[in-house]
């Protein structure tokens, strides 16, 4: 019998979220204030639909709130969540997930804690963007970068340029050639569509490679896509949002950071707290703005206001005027795709963030953990493998595994390993794989 969910809330993360989880065997309920935006779920999402207020007794009663197995509270406003979590507990709703902005309420100060309010699991957008920005800041000649195993192990994604030493060879020939860096390609995208690759796969100029590796060896990895590592050292954040002042206070004390805001009052507000940043009011489409502030000494120039055509055309002025790296954050998903093609080194999405969180949180359990990643379109599946199961009776090479599926590393104790054809699983060792969607019920069985 398909689960039963109820996500109060269509804006982007509520939206985004019903899309993803409509294309499996769930049954939804999507419930928004907004007669707008329950028009256009309910044109072009195969869910049930209800127009109300999410916090509001009579329609959590007409959404059966008392039969679900899941509930989410993912407006925009923290009151409203709290109060829907609470009573959709009340009725009898399974797990309660709320989206929360406020960092405040989940402090070991807070005089209520979400648990109060019958809340299983919180999210916190802002909090999922700012360490999205952190990974790319560590790693910044990627386009992107996942962390397994407490970031010991990295999944960076790069565009390969004209320059790259890769470009004509084959995975088997990289994987075999002078480099000898222990990695694995774990997906590939070419002009938008997204494939596992093979030993035979050529690589291509303009392909975004996704490459796994240990976190020591990633520098290496990079060097060998013919993108190497670069210090960040000096960073402008532009916006003095919640992401912009998060960022800033995990920075500022190992980073020279300014903070540029185009609102007086609030570069004013966040100056206090911020001791070690040079916060500045300034206009960030300012070209003669950002000369002024040396913007070609930036290693990094992150946009984070809370208009993403703003951060689009700041982040192109600041890589025209010498800034080193750029990360833009968007709003919508609409941006995504293009970003990085029209200059942009990396973009985020907090509301993306927020989707792959919540939707990690529906489909691990205490046997497995998965971890979808949207832009890659594939999940990440971590689970140990039992005695018996059929990945234990033989090396790899001789196990025939379904196309839509990739081997990525085999942990042991404290030791990772990336594996070749002539590794040998054993009961007890944890695997990550990269399985496309619709594979994971399958691939599983391989280790159960």
């Amino acid at each position: 019998m398909a689960l039963k969910i109820i996500i109060i809330g269509a804006g982007e993360v509520g939206f985004n979220l019903a899309k993803e989880l409509s294309r499996e065997d769930y049954d939804i309920t999507l419930v928004d204030i907004n007669p707008e935006k329950v028009k256009r779920a309910s044109e072009t999402l195969d869910v049930s639909t209800l127009e109300g207020n999410g916090a509001s007794p009579s329609i959590l009663h007409q959404a059966q709130v008392s039969s679900a197995d899941i509930f989410l509270a993912l407006t925009r406003i923290d009151e409203v969540n709290l109060v829907a979590s609470e009573m959709a507990r009340e009725l009898g709703a399974g797990t309660v997930i709320a989206r929360l902005r406020n960092i405040e309420y989940t402090s070991n100060k807070a005089i209520l804690q979400p648990s109060q309010f019958g809340i299983d699991e919180v999210i916190h957008p802002e909090l999922a963007a700012v360490e999205e920005v952190e990974r790319l800041l560590s790693q910044s000649s990627a386009l992107n970068v996942k962390e397994f195993e407490g970031g010991r192990l990295q999944l960076v994604g790069v565009m390969l340029e004209g320059s790259s030493p890769l470009l004509e060879r084959t995975v088997a020939d990289v994987s075999q050639g002078k480099w000898r860096i222990p990695h694995l390609a774990v997906a590939i995208n070419r002009e938008g569509k997204t494939f596992i690759p093979q030993s035979d796969s050529i690589y291509r100029v303009g392909d975004i490679v996704y490459v796994l590796g240990e976190s020591q060896h990633v520098p290496s990895i990079l060097n060998m896509l013919g993108k190497p590592r670069r210090d960040v050292k000096k960073i402008m954040i532009l916006g003095a949002s919640k992401i912009g002042r998060r960022l800033a206070i995990r920075l500022q004390d190992h980073l020279d950071v300014k903070l540029v805001d185009s609102s007086k009052a609030k570069a004013w507000d966040v100056a206090p707290t911020l001791v070690n940043t040079l916060v500045l009011h300034g206009d960030g489409t300012d070209i003669d703005f950002l000369v002024s502030e040396n913007i070609d000494e930036m290693d990094s120039f992150v946009t984070v206001t809370e208009q993403e055509q703003t951060n689009l055309l700041t982040g192109l002025l600041a890589k025209q005027l010498g800034a080193k790296h750029v990360i833009v954050h968007l709003a919508t998903t609409i941006y995504l795709p293009i970003a990085r093609r029209i200059g942009i080194d990396a973009a985020i999405s907090k509301n993306m963030a927020t989707v792959e969180a919540i939707l990690r949180v529906i489909k691990s359990d205490s046997e497995r953990t998965i971890s979808p990643f949207e832009e890659v379109e594939l999940e990440a599946l971590e689970v140990v493998t039992d005695k018996g199961s059929k990945v234990t009776k033989k090396p790899l090479k001789a196990v025939s595994f379904p196309s839509g599926m990739i081997l990525g590393a085999v942990i042991r104790g404290s030791a990772i390993e990336i594996p070749t054809g002539d590794t040998q699983i054993i009961p007890g060792d944890r695997v990550l794989v990269f399985v496309q969607n619709e594979q994971v019920e399958k691939v599983q069985r391989y280790f159960t």
